[in-house]
């Protein structure tokens, strides 16, 4: 696990491992994702300050964000995401980030101030890209009107990744086939983390709706419990959960 600032080069050389080079001639879809960790002292004034960061931010990188959102957690993290379509405007970001956080600290000194001072411990950075054919959406989904979700971070056997996704698209067909639909949500991560890491978002309305959707999704998958049984096992195999986290996104008005 890295705990230093992402440099372009690492950015760059993400690129040409997952899109290719024949991305380059074709529109870029790709759906990048930044995120820090880290701990605050107090948690009420990362929540005051946030609205007023995350504006400024949008602002700034108006036609490059596509998204921005944090969130508190069960494990005390607090989770701050940034969302970008196609790797010109991750790469825009990327470039002027540092630039962009100076500007803020001189607009907005005093919570510039209080947000360094709050934090607790080390900031680990890491950058993912979202891996459509592993995700499924409900119908007009929008993020922010989901202010729970429950994430895990999977790491899967290094030299079994085409296998193990293989078995994840198995799972998702034998759902499509009971008439199973929710939200999940599956990033890749491609700095930070071992490239061999992902990370399953589980978006739901609160805590209450998670567990009550996840228990009726249960009761459809028992009616052909051996099939699933034997496609779990297949992921299993090739796979380890290594954190489970349940996140609350931070209000923004």
């Amino acid at each position: 696990m890295k705990k230093q600032p992402l440099c372009l080069c690492s950015l760059l050389l993400a690129v040409f491992l997952f899109t290719g080079n024949n991305a380059l001639a074709q529109k870029d879809t790709t759906f990048w994702m930044t995120m820090l960790e880290y701990r605050v002292h107090d948690q009420s004034i990362f929540e005051k300050n946030y609205p007023t960061v995350r504006t400024w931010w949008l602002k700034e990188d108006a036609g490059i964000e596509y998204n921005r959102a944090a969130h508190t957690s069960e494990s005390g993290r607090i989770y701050g995401l940034a969302f970008f379509k196609g790797s010109d405007n991750f790469g825009a970001f990327m470039a002027k980030r540092v630039k962009t956080n100076d500007a803020f600290n001189i607009k907005e000194p005093a919570i510039g101030k209080e947000n360094m001072k709050n934090i607790n411990g080390p900031i680990t950075r890491s950058i993912w890209m979202r891996v459509d054919s592993l995700s499924g959406y409900e119908p007009n989904y929008k993020m922010e009107n989901y202010d729970f979700r429950k994430i895990l971070f999977i790491s899967a056997t290094p030299d079994k990744i085409k296998e193990f996704e293989s078995a994840v698209r198995k799972q998702m067909a034998l759902d499509e086939a009971q008439g199973i639909k929710y939200n999940f949500i599956v990033f890749r991560c491609t700095d930070g983390y071992p490239s061999n890491t992902y990370m399953l978002a589980l978006p739901d309305k609160s805590l209450l709706d998670y567990y009550t959707n996840r228990e009726a999704r249960k009761k459809k998958r028992d009616q052909v419990k051996s099939q699933y049984d034997a496609l779990n096992k297949l992921a299993a195999d090739m796979s380890t959960v290594v954190r489970i986290d349940h996140l609350t996104r931070v209000k923004i008005q």
